[in-house]
């Protein structure tokens, strides 16, 4: 949530890869709408929000410090054991 600068939720069905992939390929291809995915609103009843609390300055600094770990793994693989 801080590093997206916005609201995640997560459903308390922790399993949901498949049924998300399934519903994005339906709603890619017009089989379901999204009224009708989230109309019922089962999903948030016992999900969890987490809401971002980093400033802009912060959410920055976070992002960049990511960024630089992430490229210190590069090539770690051609590293012989």
């Amino acid at each position: 949530a801080d590093l997206l600068g916005s609201p995640v939720i997560r459903p308390a069905d922790k399993e949901t890869t498949a049924l998300g992939a399934a519903f994005a390929d339906g709603l890619a291809i017009g089989v379901f709408k999204e009224e009708e995915i989230f109309a019922s609103g089962e999903w948030a009843k016992t999900s969890t929000t987490f809401k971002p609390v980093l400033n802009e300055e912060g959410r920055k600094k976070k992002a960049e410090s990511w960024c630089r770990a992430v490229e210190r793994t590069f090539n770690l693989a051609d590293i012989s054991l």
